[in-house]
């Protein structure tokens, strides 16, 4: 048995005062002298053993009243066996979740309103010396603050909805920061118990830390929602067709026939289309239309659902760009093959040369593709700031000259750990194998092309990959050594040829394959940036910045014209915008750099919440058994009507406080009994 309140265990020295009492009423009796006795001759006369054990008896059962009522004081209880320790708490965290899946209905009333009761009654059934922590979905002075009685009672009457979410693994964590003095803290969880929240669970649970998890109820709605959505290309022009991938998702047990889709460009409708999805399922609805004017666009995907409403809009953003930035750094003369694919196609590319030695001149960070042709070598100073543009989201295509200088094209290659090349050359080998996934030549033939319409390759230097490499040959010869590998390197790509493009492999330079590989490699050069993102309790939204300029100021606005200062990061060519705390609601908002807009970022609540899958009471004890060894409590809360002395007996033990106040009655009833018939 241990105690809340042990302190009161000193007031057991009040069970001194009846026997003080006591002592008093048996001091010697005094000798009074009567001059006649035939008044008392007639009284039943008591023996002196019988009046001492009456106030011995006595003397005990007020001594056992005032023990019992010291002990109920005291907040006598059985400690659970499955807490982390048996010593009370001398602190309570309690964590509401207040996600948009908090606010369905239960059996009676709001979830999120029972949620914010059970905490009330907690923290009133408590001691009123009791320290709290309070926890929501957001980042509030309420996480760092230790709060009496009346403030966490003001915090869970101000705590709302909320569209951030979120971990068990943060919710630990940050429980494991107030224990770590060695105090014993309670950690309550009230929350509905959506999978999602116990994903990634790798922190462990304090020593000192009681965890109590009580689960509610929410009903079941069906549910149809916006999941994603993607385009086919990562280039956007003026004037092309665009495909639009948008999946949408049936968490219901009905399904849903001839749903319509409509697609808003600026604000205007630009497609509309309808889909059918069967009950559980997910399917992809291809929306077809062509941009008409370059610039920033801010769109948005919509369908009409009930009652949950808040995912049904997917709001998302994209630029698109007049044309793609190519630099050629040439070794030697001109590639006229560079100049025919690139330099006369004006709609689509703008096309640039340099001299090697002279790249200086130029600042890569304006180009999205950066060719290097017919080198021998790349100066240290030239491959370092190559290594920073392809990390930062460029792209670079190296395509060596007939005769290299192997350890200096070697150390360029070690930048990025791709391979090396083995100093030797191969002559005359037929081009045989294609990686037809790749993205240089997806849905770039109608079949496969036939080893004979493949050329030979007169020269081709020797490579040898690194088993590790991110990297991979796209055109292999028949011997399988590469003629052009590609990877992702950081947030950009590099391509590496293995054979010269010169008069020695004019063939290949005219054949099906090189073209195209050219092309694609120009086309997926671009920055590709998400075209949107998660709120959160840190919503960074990354956008492309052609024309960043330190001591620009950085404003936000949204449909309404409310605006406010953001903090920004730029990292080659990328910005990454910062949004404040305040911004809580999904849609599409305008960066202003300077008051003029440079760009458009797109946010959305997370999908999480739309997918209402709940942990059963079997499976949050798997839970428990695997990732807390038992440690924690489990209650699950049917109505308002269960009391909570259940929910208490689970977090901190079997109360016996009422026991002893039942046995303080009894010893009272004995002393009057005592008194009243013990003659």
């Amino acid at each position: 048995m241990s105690f809340l309140n042990p302190s009161f265990l000193w007031a057991l020295f009040a069970m001194a005062i009846p026997v003080i009492i006591h002592l008093i009423n048996f001091r010697k009796p005094k000798v009074v002298y009567f001059s006649n006795t035939s008044f008392i001759e007639d009284i039943k006369k008591e023996t002196r053993t019988k009046t001492k054990l009456k106030q011995i008896l006595i003397l005990i059962a007020r001594m056992l009243t005032i023990a019992m009522l010291v002990f109920v004081f005291a907040g006598p209880f059985i400690p659970n066996n499955e807490k982390a320790n048996d010593q009370p708490s001398d602190l309570s965290i309690i964590y509401i979740d207040n996600s948009f899946s908090m606010d369905a209905d239960a059996a009676k009333g709001k979830v999120f309103d029972q949620a914010k009761q059970i905490a009330k009654d907690l923290v009133y059934s408590a001691s009123p010396s009791m320290n709290y922590v309070f926890m929501s979905n957001d980042c509030n002075s309420d996480y760092r603050a230790t709060l009496n009685r009346d403030q966490v009672i003001t915090s869970i009457d101000d705590c709302s909805i909320s569209a951030n979410s979120l971990k068990v693994n943060d919710l630990i964590a940050k429980a494991n920061v107030y224990a770590r003095n060695g105090e014993s803290a309670s950690l309550y969880m009230i929350s509905d118990m959506q999978k999602y929240m116990f994903e990634g669970l790798e922190t462990e649970l304090d020593s000192n830390v009681n965890f109590v998890m009580l689960s509610l109820n929410p009903m079941k709605v069906n549910n149809l929602y916006v999941d994603t959505c993607w385009f086919d290309s990562p280039v956007h022009r003026v004037g092309q067709n665009e495909r639009l991938t948008v999946r949408i998702a049936n968490k219901s047990s009905e399904g849903f026939y001839d749903i319509p889709l409509q697609l808003y460009i600026n604000d205007s409708l630009k497609a509309m289309t309808s889909f059918n999805v069967e009950a559980g399922e997910s399917v992809d609805v291809d929306v077809d239309y062509q941009n008409t004017t370059a610039g920033n666009v801010a769109a948005r995907l919509e369908i009409s659902d009930y009652p949950i409403v808040y995912d049904n809009i997917l709001y998302f953003s994209y630029a698109i760009s007049d044309n793609t930035k190519i630099l050629a750094i040439n070794a030697g003369d001109e590639s006229r093959y560079l100049v025919a694919l690139f330099g006369n196609d004006e709609a689509n590319f703008r096309f640039s040369q340099v001299k090697l030695g002279h790249e200086s001149d130029v600042n890569v960070n304006d180009y999205d593709l950066v060719v290097l042709n017919s080198v021998s070598e790349i100066s240290s100073g030239l491959a370092d700031r190559l290594k920073t543009f392809v990390n930062g989201g460029g792209s670079v295509c190296l395509i060596p000259g007939s005769t290299v200088n192997y350890a200096s094209l070697n150390s360029f290659l070690d930048l990025f750990a791709l391979g090396k090349l083995d100093g030797t050359s191969v002559s005359n080998v037929k081009l045989y194998g294609i990686d037809y996934q790749s993205s240089l030549f997806r849905n770039v033939f109608a079949k496969e092309e036939k080893q004979g319409s493949l050329p030979n390759m007169e020269l081709t230097h020797k490579m040898t990959l690194f088993s590790k490499a991110s990297f991979s040959p796209v055109l292999t010869l028949e011997n399988s050594n590469p003629v052009l590998v590609a990877g992702d390197y950081g947030n950009g790509k590099l391509y590496v040829f293995t054979a010269p493009i010169d008069k020695v492999n004019a063939d290949f330079a005219k054949s099906v394959v090189f073209s195209p590989a050219l092309y694609n490699m120009a086309m997926n050069s671009q920055l590709v940036i998400s075209l949107y993102a998660t709120i959160n309790t840190e919503t960074v939204v990354p956008t492309r910045m052609e024309n960043y300029e330190i001591g620009n100021t950085y404003t936000i606005y949204d449909h309404k014209g409310e605006t406010s200062l953001v903090d920004v990061r730029y990292n080659s060519g990328v910005l990454n915008v910062f949004m404040p705390g305040t911004t809580k609601e999904a849609g599409v908002y305008g960066l202003c750099a300077n008051s003029d807009t440079v760009s458009y970022l797109a946010i959305n609540y997370s999908r999480n919440e739309s997918m209402q899958d709940y942990l059963s009471e079997e499976e949050l004890e798997d839970m428990n058994t695997q990732e807390f060894s038992g440690r924690a409590s489990i209650f699950r809360f049917d109505s308002m009507e269960r009391t909570l002395s259940d929910f208490k007996e689970i977090s901190e033990g079997k109360s016996l406080w009422k026991y002893f106040v039942l046995l303080a009655l009894l010893f009272i009833l004995c002393e009057i009994l005592i008194i009243k018939f013990m003659r």
